[in-house]
């Protein structure tokens, strides 16, 4: 590909996007606007730039020194916050929900194994995949004889869009009585639910 050299005998490489191409960027602008700036400064920093693959001091490729330092803390701060063993648990690799999900679904399934969970129309994850229809609550009772009957590997409690508090401990206790790991997607209600952890 051959480098667009300006009127002015500089290249492209020289310019920001508002001056290249002015409608990409009050797109993104648009967009920006709704943005939380400390979210963005995150998630949109030149760390995003970088192909990071593998585990930290153990990656594919030179160069990711700055990445495993800052991977390092947030495994560190995710086994403060949730107060877990730093042996068994601490993987922060994964950067969208159904990756996550799809991560614990292959390290505790086998194939035809059951997983348990609200659909999507009623508030589920679209990789999840129990609810009355009448009053929109999840019927705990019903999962439990669910559960019972269907014996699922896989209960997942947490939704992407159900409003309410999930009784976690009444689904602690349904999965312990049919010998099922329960899973707690809590990628939209972490805000939350960490406050109360710290407490």
């Amino acid at each position: 590909m051959q480098l667009q050299i300006l009127g002015d005998g500089s290249s492209f490489l020289d310019y920001g996007l508002s001056e290249v191409d002015p409608e990409v960027h009050a797109i993104i602008d648009k967009e920006k606007d709704r943005q939380f700036k400390t979210v963005m400064e995150a998630v949109g920093s030149c760390l995003t730039n970088k192909y990071s693959e593998g585990l930290p001091s153990k990656r594919y490729y030179g160069g990711d020194e700055y990445i495993d330092e800052l991977e390092t803390l947030c495994q560190q701060r995710a086994l403060a916050t949730f107060h877990v063993d730093g042996n068994k648990w601490g993987d922060c690799i994964t950067l969208y929900g159904s990756l996550a999900n799809f991560a614990v679904f292959t390290a505790v399934l086998k194939p035809h194994d059951r997983i348990m969970d609200l659909n999507l129309p009623h508030g589920g994850h679209l990789s999840h995949g129990f609810m009355t229809p009448k009053k929109c609550l999840i019927d705990y009772d019903m999962l439990e004889k669910t559960a019972t009957l269907f014996r699922p590997k896989l209960i997942i409690a947490g939704a992407s869009a159900y409003p309410r508090d999930i009784d976690s401990p009444r689904m602690r206790k349904i999965a312990d009585e049919v010998g099922a790991f329960l899973m707690m997607d809590m990628a939209q209600i972490y805000i939350v639910i960490i406050p109360r952890i710290k407490q």
